[in-house]
């Protein structure tokens, strides 16, 4: 019996060292896998620290893209305004002028219309002075009266 437990022991002993090989193998292999969890975990946040860096600089580049979209906008209105503006001031001088215009011309129509009456009447005043000097004078003979 003795031998048989001795058998018994060393077979027992044999499958403890093999299983104890199996638990190291296992455990290694639990290390190497936490290991390069652990590696793809610090090279994961990394990835994230550079991408929230990145997003930072695309954020602050899109805010500068605004503000600068934002200050030509202000600008091309403030120059919109502008020039409308002067066009409505342009627009009141040509009325203004258009106005000026129209009385000049009523102006010129009226003294153009007297000129041609006083042309007229200037005419007219040659043809009859010229008329009096082409007609003989008529003599009347001179009768005394009782005196």
């Amino acid at each position: 019996m003795r031998t048989q437990f001795s058998t018994e022991l060393e077979r027992t002993r044999e499958q403890v060292a093999v299983t104890q090989e199996r638990a190291e193998a296992t455990e290694r292999r639990a290390l190497r896998e936490i290991d390069q969890e652990r590696t793809l975990r610090q090279k994961a946040e990394q990835a994230v620290a550079d991408l929230r860096t990145e997003l930072a600089a695309v954020q602050a580049r899109a805010q500068d893209a605004a503000v600068a979209g934002a200050e030509a906008r202000a600008r091309l209105q403030a120059e919109r305004d502008t020039l409308s503006r002067r066009l409505a001031e342009a627009e009141q001088a040509l009325g203004r002028g258009q106005a000026a215009q129209d009385e000049l011309r009523a102006q010129l129509e009226t003294a153009v219309r007297r000129a041609e009456r006083a042309d007229a009447e200037a005419t007219a005043t040659r043809r009859l002075v010229g008329a009096k000097r082409r007609a003989p004078a008529t003599r009347t003979k001179f009768k005394p009266g009782p005196a």
